[in-house]
């Protein structure tokens, strides 16, 4: 059994805000005056990145000024993209202490800090009273952890009736186990992958009522594919190199074999908690 501080420390690394200060530097970003999409290559830690999220947020329905909670929230991306293009107030969650130091330096130098917050925190213990949320949403959280009921659990319980819950999401295939290392999981006690069929049992035992669910696999390992062997290692100072290390482009590799082979499947959800 993981422990989430396994999982935290896997992510996790001295001096990483720095890095990333560097990174910016180096690629020849003004500190003074960061977009969100100065920042993309770097903080949408997630497969086909800005666009990704921004499709995500579409699918869901986002209406400006939503209360938004984003669970595992990591650089804080997707949080940054709500707030400044849906006007929406974000809380991000995340296990790794070191993500939302980075993030909040990322959201002041945006000047997004007044609407976007991150706390350190497990998402299988969210520190939020029931009812809280107009919107929650995940990107590719859920396979770093293993208590997957009382993770959905937690999340339906701060989001309000009525409220949604949208994710884009890795789950296991049908092609065998997954070739390691990937960008969640160097061991096999580190990946917590399950199949689409549990997936929709819990969510339906949690109360979750599903309205919209894609197989978005196709377009998961087309942008794989077009992403430069070396991850960015030579060709740019910025990219999730900065974050995850060297080890990263061996990573991506990995990610598009148990695409090809179907040892993993990406899928998007847009589920409701009934009023």
């Amino acid at each position: 059994m993981a422990s989430s501080n396994s999982v935290s420390q896997h992510y996790g690394s001295t001096g990483l805000s720095e890095r990333i200060l560097h990174a910016l530097r180096q690629a020849g970003k003004d500190l003074n005056c960061l977009t969100v999409d100065d920042l993309a290559s770097l903080d949408q830690f997630h497969t086909r990145g800005l666009a990704a999220t921004r499709e995500l947020i579409d699918f869901a329905g986002v209406r400006q000024g939503w209360r938004v909670l984003d669970v595992g929230s990591g650089l804080g991306g997707p949080a940054r993209v709500l707030a400044s293009e849906m006007k929406c107030h974000v809380t991000g969650v995340d296990i790794t202490k070191e993500f939302c130091d980075a993030a909040t330096l990322l959201s002041k130098l945006t000047s997004l800090e007044n609407v976007t917050d991150f706390r350190h925190a497990d998402a299988t213990a969210l520190p939020f009273d029931d009812d809280q949320f107009d919107l929650i949403l995940t990107i590719q959280v859920q396979m770093s952890i293993e208590l997957k009921e009382r993770f959905y659990a937690e999340i339906f319980r701060v989001l309000k009736p009525g409220g949604r819950f949208a994710f884009q999401d890795i789950m296991s295939g049908p092609g065998g186990d997954i070739v390691l290392p990937v960008p969640w999981a160097t061991r096999r006690e580190l990946n917590f992958l399950i199949a689409v069929d549990e997936l929709h049992g819990i969510l339906n035992k949690q109360g979750f009522r599903t309205e919209k669910f894609e197989d978005i696999s196709n377009e998961a390992l087309v942008w794989r594919k077009q992403q430069p062997v070396s991850a960015g290692l030579s060709a740019s100072p910025l990219g999730l190199h900065v974050v995850m290390g060297e080890q990263f482009a061996e990573m991506q590799s990995n990610q598009i074999r148990n695409l090809e082979q179907r040892r993993v499947i990406f899928v998007r959800g847009l589920t409701t908690k009934p009023m």
